[in-house]
């Protein structure tokens, strides 16, 4: 008898081994992704695996930026131009973003006098409800913005 229960047990143990190297189990890989239509660029493109989010950033902007974000699935360094949204991962955890203006097309008249830009940036982490959950503007000339959020 108790060479039987020892091989149910080998058998079972070979079919968890045979499970996880097939690859028959789950996980969440999901990334942020860039979904805005705008003609800004983000310097690394990922695209996110699962319909549903667990969020996004927003950036209301009319101007050049430059930004951060970070979320559970890491981070990715994005850059672009006027208002733009980007999904976080579905469970992003501690979300911490830092956004800049982008001054290098501040006005310069003839005499050499420049023009702060003083238009504003906004960025807003909104939870998967549409909720706003963290803000931050700026109008200051290459001003920079910086928010969290823990979901």
């Amino acid at each position: 008898m108790k060479k039987f229960n020892i091989s149910i047990l080998g058998i079972i143990g070979i079919l968890v081994l045979v499970v996880f190297a097939s690859g028959c189990t789950s996980s969440d890989n999901s990334t942020m992704s860039n979904s805005s239509s705008s003609n800004g660029q983000s310097s690394q493109s990922s695209q996110s695996s699962s319909s549903s989010s667990g969020g996004m950033v927003k950036v209301i902007a009319s101007g050049g930026w430059t930004g951060d974000i970070t979320d559970n699935s890491g981070g990715k360094s994005v850059q672009g131009t006027g208002s733009q949204t980007f999904q976080l991962s579905q469970n992003p955890g501690n979300v911490a973003v830092t956004f800049q203006k982008d001054n290098s097309k501040d006005a310069v008249d003839e005499n050499g006098t420049i023009t702060p830009d003083t238009s504003t940036l906004t960025v807003q982490i909104v939870d998967g409800s549409g909720n706003v959950v963290s803000t931050q503007t700026t109008s200051a000339d290459a001003g920079v913005v910086s928010t969290s959020h823990a979901f």
